[in-house]
């Protein structure tokens, strides 16, 4: 078989071999990136927050610095609302408790004892007053010891020595019987007119009475106070069954 010889090269080609062959030994790679993509550097706060997660993490949970603060700042609030909840309690106390409001006291019945009697100066007054307790929370306690006594225009008709306790008892009474006796003074002349049975004309008397009372609170007991009444009326006569025309009665603390 007779050989076929081979084509001479193209010059197109041969430049191409040639060219594959001076080739440089480094390659040369093309990247593709998204065009959605966004590449940021970090804000620099988020440094600190990461290292203020760590500090937690180390120690167990509580902030390096919140700790320290948080307590006595919570002590400080703490003694702050004790003491106001100990003034408020100390101004309720002198307000409400120390300094109660006197009882309103009124006459409600007069009688003359012996009014027939030759001599007037022996005659017992026994009156019958009446007590309110203005104060909501505090109780008034009336004691043993009380005196009395009645005038004529500051002229003494009569006395006593003790009051004794009201009639309903002694815890924030309202009933009050109080009996004065005379004796070793002499009489006025109105007076005297006026226990013989006369009515023509107004006799003024003046009732001064001394309670001694402590202030309660349920079942507290708290300072003892003089509670002094003086009650200033004008009857018409003197005898078994007295009329009151007028009255008027004051009440106070002492010491």
């Amino acid at each position: 078989m007779a050989e076929r010889a081979l084509p001479p090269p193209v010059p197109e080609q041969a430049s191409a071999a040639a060219a594959q062959l001076r080739a440089p030994p480094h390659e040369t790679y093309v990247v593709k990136v998204q065009k959605d993509q966004i590449y940021r550097v970090p804000p620099p706060e988020n440094a600190y927050l990461a290292e203020r997660y760590r500090a937690e993490r180390a120690g167990g949970g509580k902030s390096g610095g919140g700790s320290a603060c948080s307590t006595p700042l919570l002590l400080t609030l703490g003694l702050a609302a004790a003491a106001v909840l100990l003034l408020g309690a100390s101004v309720w106390l002198s307000v409400v408790v120390m300094r109660p409001a006197p009882p309103s006291f009124s006459v409600n019945r007069l009688s003359a004892r012996n009014a027939s009697a030759q001599r007037h100066a022996e005659v017992d007054y026994d009156f019958f007053l009446t007590a309110i307790n203005p104060n909501k929370v505090t109780a008034l306690w009336y004691k043993d010891g009380g005196t009395a006594r009645l005038l004529h225009q500051g002229t003494a008709l009569a006395k006593a020595a003790d009051v004794g306790t009201p009639e309903d008892g002694g815890a924030d009474a309202k009933d009050f019987n109080v009996l004065l006796r005379g004796g070793g003074h002499a009489t006025p002349k109105a007076v005297e007119r006026a226990l013989r049975g006369s009515k023509k004309e107004a006799v003024a008397l003046e009732l001064a009475v001394e309670f001694p009372v402590q202030v309660h609170v349920g079942a507290l007991a708290f300072a003892a106070k003089r509670l002094a009444v003086a009650c200033e009326m004008r009857t018409a006569g003197l005898g078994k069954h007295v009329h009151i025309s007028s009255q008027k009665c004051r009440s106070s603390f002492g010491k």
